[in-house]
């Protein structure tokens, strides 16, 4: 009778242990972020991305603001300081290797168990080889990676209109190119034929792979395959061959003097004023605002196109190489000791590689951004993009999408944005191949790194000062070549191919 007329006292506790543990369990899961904030889209406690992770997944991001100007410093910051966030975004691949070194961050591969869609992501794009590339010499792989198809969407760009109204027709070389730009400056002595900006970087990388060499922004480490060893770009036969082109183009007046000074505002002005005529860049977005440009000012027929890569002075064919990592993301390795270990590895496996993520960070929501129809998924009329031109609100600046976790390209959602002529231009050019091979992936130790630091940053500015020099004729290409390469010797780059070739000897 005793034990009866306590049941009621009984059930009233569980009852109340109950309600308590799913109480716990209803509360998010908290996770601290690294975000890069972009002044033109300042973050913004409000946005729906960050609801839909707390309600799909049932995670809480707290966001920690980097300044995005200086961001790979507030990267080193954090990390050195032992207090980072549980995510760190925005790192690169080449980026991890010395944190990892000095045991910083996380080791992803020991918890592939964890990663499911990584896995499955891996299989559908037969990632495998990718993956190795970025594993280091304990074997193992430090950062979350983007992945991205190879097209390569910075290309030469050509005033259309202008070459087939004088019958000169697409050129295929590069002495086509520059027998055209000739032509065209001789008809109009105001143009600047070829022009560029960002101290001619862009553009050096762009011809650089049409001489079998990086250039410019691609670096300056060349993988020779024939030899099967490292090469320093810059003292190489291709950098003085690609140098006697450009110089050859500027002494004729084609190429814009102005290339390694002038700001970005006054290339883009020259663009879009009728003066320039060929350029480099990205085309994704295709030449409306241009062209629509060149109309204000008078010119009726005005119309940038993308130009098929011509074939350089030494018989190549090719655009810089693409590599099939975009920016990734990493975890500090003080993570590995926090009870929420598993749930952050596979919520941020969820996030990234997931087809539920990687819509809800590229398209958003279905029917309060975009709508499935026969054709596919289609953005809606609001929002802004190239379909929705009349669109008034940003996925990213309203919503949130496309910045977190926003890693792997999307490639429905990518050819969606872009005009029909650069999905087909871009598809031609992957179909012929132009794109060049990436160089095979070189790991370099903390040793290593330590002593290219000590000799890289000044030789670099020794040969980028030169290149600009070799261009406009200050120094002579063919009078000239063997003390440049002297001082080359004198500032170390025999050292710094000493240090790549015996790593790679090294590597298994």
């Amino acid at each position: 009778m005793q034990s009866r007329g306590t049941c009621p006292l009984v059930l009233l506790l569980l009852v109340v242990l109950l309600v308590g543990v799913l109480g716990v369990a209803q509360q998010p899961q908290v996770f601290t972020v690294l975000y890069n904030e972009i002044a033109e889209m300042p973050f913004r406690e409000d946005w729906l991305i960050l609801a839909e992770y707390q309600q799909r997944k049932n995670v809480r991001l707290e966001i920690q603001l980097g300044d995005d100007e200086d961001y790979a410093g507030d990267v080193a910051n954090v990390l050195e300081s032992g207090r980072a966030p549980d995510i760190i975004l925005k790192v690169w691949p080449e980026d991890v290797e010395t944190y990892a070194a000095s045991g910083m961050l996380l080791a992803f591969s020991d918890y592939a168990e964890w990663m499911p869609y990584f896995a499955e992501y891996g299989d559908r794009w037969d990632l495998t080889e990718e993956i190795d590339r970025l594993r280091l010499a304990d074997g193992k792989f430090y950062i979350l990676p983007g992945f991205q198809r190879t097209a390569q969407v910075q290309q030469w760009i050509y005033r259309r209109d202008l070459f087939e109204k004088n019958g000169l027709g697409t050129p295929e070389t590069y002495d086509e190119l520059f027998d055209a730009l000739v032509l065209l400056r001789e008809a109009d002595p105001s143009a600047t034929p070829l022009t560029a900006c960002w101290g001619g970087a862009h553009l050096l990388a762009m011809m650089g792979a049409g001489y079998g060499i990086p250039a410019g922004w691609a670096g300056d480490r060349l993988y020779d395959a024939v030899e099967d060893a490292w090469r320093y770009a810059p003292a190489t036969e291709a950098f003085r061959e690609l140098h006697r082109y450009l110089h050859r183009c500027y002494v004729t007046g084609i190429l814009d003097p102005a290339m390694y000074t002038q700001s970005v505002e006054a290339y883009l002005e020259k663009l879009q004023d009728g003066r320039a005529l060929v350029a480099v860049t990205w085309i994704s977005s295709g030449f409306e605002n241009w062209n629509r440009a060149l109309r204000e000012h008078g010119i009726a027929d005005g119309e940038w196109a993308p130009l098929p890569v011509p074939e350089s002075t030494v018989g190549i064919r090719a655009l810089p190489a693409v590599d099939p990592f975009r920016k990734g993301l990493a975890v500090p390795a003080r993570v590995a000791q926090e009870p929420y270990l598993e749930d952050l590895i596979r919520f941020l496996d969820w996030a990234v590689y997931s087809e539920e993520g990687m819509t809800l960070t590229a398209w958003g929501v279905e029917g309060v951004t975009y709508e499935e129809n026969d054709t596919g998924r289609a953005l809606l009329p609001h929002i802004a993009s190239p379909r929705t031109p009349e669109g008034e609100t940003s996925l990213t600046a309203a919503y949130g999408f496309a910045t977190l976790f926003d890693l792997n390209e999307n490639v429905e959602f990518e050819d969606y944005k872009r005009p029909d002529e650069i999905v087909a231009f871009l598809e031609r050019s992957m179909a012929a191949g132009e794109t060049a091979q990436p160089a095979p992936r070189l790991d370099l130790d903390s040793n290593a790194l330590q002593a290219i630091d000590a000799i890289g940053p000044g030789l670099a500015a020794f040969a980028t000062d030169a290149s600009e020099r070799f261009v406009l004729g200050v120094l002579d290409l063919e009078t000239e070549w063997d003390v440049y390469m002297a001082s080359l010797e004198e500032r170390g780059f025999r050292t710094l191919e000493a240090i790549w070739n015996a790593v790679w000897a090294a590597s298994p």
